[in-house]
């Protein structure tokens, strides 16, 4: 566990204003490690710390904790003591026998002892695992704390259902309950264990961000030396049961009997608990929700952790399970629950082929409710009680899992199409459906895309073949060098789609090859979308036409899968399978290129027309991909607050149903840098980063390179900027991507390049960017670009030029409404006034930037000065690289080092040294670091504690 550093810092800050503190939190909250951390702090005070501890063992123990506290007694305390009191002490210790004294001279000597030790020293009590301490230790300890506060503090650990912290510390403590993990310190904690942001995520999300849950799980896979993938799907309940049998152990069996039916039920309410468990369901709910186990509300019994609600069922043994089956069968309302409850009352290897009709029946009712995950269970359990066979409920099962997001069960769903001999086709619906469920992680599963493209051969039905080439083509397009491989696949799938006179699978084509040929920078891009927009209305027009053809995926099993394995029959097109979902949707690619191309307004009209689409039938997973494209648009047009909003929701939801975590964090840092923090803006980078390197994502992985090299420039860390954006370079290269649009990094690192004193290194990058900016009429891309090369120019002294360029470059960004984009020119602007020793124009332009930032809400993205704030007033006259680089030379560092540090030539050093020299007046190297020291030590006109003499220098 890492120390939770926030809530440590305010249980101390509190301890020291208010003297009692009740840290309150469920088992496995931490509660002992805020004990330890605050009490580790204070000790390092100087302060004395007296631990009261307890176990379950020894609640039968008179008086467990004043053993502690008396052992710690100084003797000088003791001494102060009367008689009667020492000898009560050594009662409690067992250093003399006799009967037990009377709880008025316990009192009395616990607050003598107090006081004593008070006016010696300002000593904390810490009292954990209270729950088990008798009601004698609790009487006497809580009349001492209520009259010995200013004496001492006192800091206690409390279950939720054990004492009340008043009557442990005294009315005036204060009470500060433990939060769950946050996802981000989910992630922190798990993936210290080596386990990938995707799993990460999935830990948290069945832990409800326990601490204790969420470090058993990853420690347990660790010690299990399982090796974790990005797409794992390793059941997480059997690497939790310490944890949850320590948080089960104090519920009396009655309660456990009660919470099993709950964790059965698929919706559990308190009605329907009560109508199984019968009178004894209120009160066993309450203690469960006492310690923290559930929620209970007047709808609903919430499990505060999936992972716990998955853990009593496997505790309470299969018959156990068998038999709370039968009784929520009786007592369910709904067909659907009574036939799941029923089919789930069997063992695992018994059919009852009567009960396959009503499981089969159940899933479509789900699926038309929007609950595909539950569709999803209920055709697997269907299969289960059918014996095996029926290709067409795993298919459905498959495409239901996609929907939702849910991998795992859409392997689950393929795994057993493949063991029961399944025919070609209902194979191949089912590998898309794992390859589609998989999102930016379908890289890793080359071998499921190979083999959906042989079983959808071996069917002979284009629309299949055309649908798994629409895979391989993805895959190839997510992993790194492969385009001309995707666009190869691309075509192949718009020439199935046209075989089989598919137009959905012809349009879901047609805008994989558009996106591909966009990112290459082909000008074919915008005709090929065109094709597939109307290819698109007229697939939508086709299904409007045809009734029963929206009906949903049970459609998708095909003419095989209903028939049986070798049965012929005619093809019919197969619109979610080929692809008329969301992810494969042109309107969702024509709302990008409108972005891309600077056309916000259109964005938008394509947004709102999308949205419909993704309502309470589709599942989750397409809200995913539109919330993304919504976050871009809205950080855009410098709408920070609503970009935050939906990246929030995005991360959530992409975070619940386990889809890949690397695009979700992008748009969380495009949303902070639009309207929060830098600091938070680079951390979600940083994990998106990670997350797309993990599933082999190389395009996601050079966006979140672009995005953190930005904010490291906004930072003025320029080594750092320089260290992101130039593995940008080369991964766009990597990937042909061509239009510099997609990943619009040329600005940056040119700008990174002139803060690095690389000035021409800056220019060849912007004219590299502004040739194909211009040729494909890159709006955006080009005023970002002058307002680089107006850097460069100020560098070498050309301000009119400058100026030229920065006025042009702010007139693009206002008319194409982009004040961010205003603002960082405004920022330019400032620097070049800085360096024409213009202050009250430099003054003028940041607080214009600034006043754009306030009203968009964003952080100030302001770049690094020209003056560095507190230089040696003898190196004022040097640029920031140049004092950087004399800074550098100080501290004895060669050329050739200096230039791998700051990611710029040896020649760059050396020019820059050269105009160092003159500017200082000096002749050598050994003279410049002799005035970098005179400096430092006469700085202010008095010696710094911090001056270090000269050391060798390198040459």
């Amino acid at each position: 566990m890492t120390t939770r550093r926030p809530l440590v810092d305010q249980v101390g800050g509190q301890l020291r204003r208010a003297g009692a503190v009740a840290v309150v939190g469920p088992t496995g909250f931490g509660k002992s490690q805020v004990l330890d951390d605050v009490c580790t702090a204070w000790q390092a005070a100087g302060d004395p710390v007296v631990r009261l501890s307890s176990a379950r063992a020894d609640a039968q123990i008179a008086y467990a904790p004043l053993m502690d506290l008396f052992s710690a007694c100084p003797a000088e305390v003791r001494g102060e003591l009367s008689d009667l009191q020492r000898s009560a002490m050594d009662w409690v210790l067992r250093r003399v026998g006799g009967p037990e004294p009377d709880t008025t001279t316990f009192r009395v000597t616990v607050l003598s002892c107090l006081h004593a030790w008070g006016r010696r020293a300002r000593p904390l009590l810490a009292a954990d695992d209270v729950q088990w301490w008798g009601p004698g230790s609790l009487d006497v300890f809580g009349f001492a704390a209520r009259r010995s506060r200013g004496s001492v503090s006192l800091l206690a650990a409390l279950r939720p259902d054990g004492p009340s912290p008043h009557d442990v510390l005294g009315g005036g403590a204060v009470e500060i309950g433990i939060p769950p993990l946050g996802p981000q310190e989910s992630v922190a904690v798990v993936r210290s264990f080596g386990i990938p942001l995707r799993a990460a995520a999935r830990i948290h999300t069945a832990t409800g961000g326990s601490p204790r849950l969420v470090s058993d799980i990853a420690a347990g896979l660790a010690r299990a030396g399982i090796p974790i993938s990005a797409l794992d799907a390793t059941p997480l309940a059997p690497y939790a049961r310490h944890a949850m049998r320590a948080r089960l152990a104090d519920l009396a069996e009655p309660v456990r009997r009660v919470l099993l039916l709950a964790a059965l039920a698929a919706d559990p309410t308190p009605a329907g608990v009560r109508r199984a468990a019968g009178s004894s369901a209120e009160a066993a709910l309450a203690a469960a929700e006492a310690a923290g186990v559930v929620r209970v509300t007047a709808e609903a019994v919430v499990f505060a952790a999936p992972v716990v609600r998955e853990g009593i069922v496997a505790e309470a043994g299969g018959e156990a399970v068998r038999r709370a089956h039968r009784v929520l069968a009786a007592a369910s309302l709904a067909a659907d629950d009574r036939a799941w409850h029923a089919a789930c009352a069997l063992g695992a290897t018994e059919t009852a082929p009567e009960l396959v009709p009503g499981l089969a029946d159940a899933a479509a009712s789900a699926r038309g409710r929007g609950n595909h995950i539950r569709a999803a269970e209920f055709a697997l359990l269907a299969v289960d009680r059918a014996g095996g066979g029926r290709p067409d409920l795993l298919v459905t099962a498959a495409r239901d899992a996609e929907a939702a997001g849910r991998f795992d069960l859409a392997r689950t769903a393929l795994d057993r199409l493949v063991r029961t001999r399944a025919g070609p086709a209902a194979r191949a619906r089912a590998g898309f459906a794992v390859l589609d469920a998989a999102g930016r992680g379908a890289a890793l599963l080359a071998d499921v895309a190979a083999q959906a493209l042989a079983d959808a051969t071996a069917a002979a039905e284009p629309a299949l073949v055309s649908a798994a080439h629409l895979r391989l083509s993805w895959n190839a397009h997510l992993d790194r060098g492969y385009p001309a491989d995707a666009l190869t696949h691309a075509e192949h799938a718009v020439a199935w789609a046209e075989r089989a006179g598919d137009p959905a699978g012809r349009a879901a084509a047609l805008t994989m090859a558009a996106r591909i040929q966009q990112g290459r920078g082909t000008p074919d891009h915008a005709r090929t979308l065109r094709r597939a927009l109307e290819a698109g209305a007229e697939a939508e027009a086709g299904a409007k036409a045809v009734p029963g053809t929206e009906a949903g995926p049970e459609a998708e099993a095909g003419p095989e899968a209903e028939a049986g394995p070798g049965a012929k029959a005619a093809p019919e097109p197969d619109p979610t399978t080929a692809g008329a979902r969301i992810i494969h949707d042109p309107r969702r690619v024509a709302l990008c290129f409108a972005l891309l191309e600077d056309r916000p307004a259109e964005a938008e009209r394509l947004l709102a027309e999308l949205r419909p689409l993704v309502g309470d039938g589709t599942g989750p997973a397409d809200l995913v991909r539109l919330l993304g494209s919504a976050v871009q648009l809205h950080a855009h047009t410098g709408d920070g607050r609503t970009a935050r909003e939906e990246a929030a929701r995005l991360v959530a939801l992409a975070r619940d149903v386990g889809a890949s975590p690397g695009p979700p964090w992008y748009a969380a840092a495009t949303a902070e840098l639009a309207g929060g923090t830098l600091e938070q803006a680079l951390g979600y980078a940083e994990l998106g980063l990670a997350a797309s390197e993990e599933e082999t994502d190389a395009v996601f992985a050079a966006h979140c390179l672009h995005l953190s090299g930005a904010v490291r420039l906004f930072r003025r860390d320029t080594a750092g900027a320089l260290a992101d954006l130039l593995r940008v370079r080369d991964l766009t290269r990597e990937l042909c991507i061509g239009d510099p649009a997609a990943i619009p990094y040329h600005a940056d690192l040119a700008e990174a390049l002139v803060a690095a004193g690389d000035v021409e290194a800056a220019t060849r990058t912007v004219a590299d960017g502004r040739g194909r900016a211009a040729e494909l009429a890159r709006r955006s891309v080009l005023a970002a670009l002058d307002r680089a090369e107006a850097l460069c120019h100020a560098a070498a002294g050309r301000f009119t030029s400058a100026e030229e360029l920065l006025t042009a470059a702010l007139a693009a960004f206002e008319r194409l409404a982009y004040p961010l984009e205003c603002g960082r020119v405004l920022l330019a602007r400032s620097a070049v006034e800085h360096r024409r020793r213009r202050p009250a124009r430099a003054r003028e332009s940041y607080a214009a930037a600034e006043a754009v930032f306030r009203a968009a809400g964003a952080p100030l993205w302001a770049p690094a000065r020209p003056e560095r704030a507190g230089a040696p007033a003898g190196l004022a006259g040097l640029t920031e690289a140049e004092q950087r680089i004399a800074d550098l030379v100080a501290d004895g560092r060669g050329n050739r080092d200096i230039a791998n540090s700051l990611y710029v030539s040896v020649k760059t050093v050396e020019a820059m040294l050269t105009r160092i020299y003159r500017k200082l007046g000096v002749r050598s190297r050994v003279q410049l670091v002799a005035l970098v020291h005179r400096e430092l030590v006469h700085r202010d006109g008095r010696p710094t504690s911090d001056a270090r003499p000269p050391p060798a220098v390198s040459r």
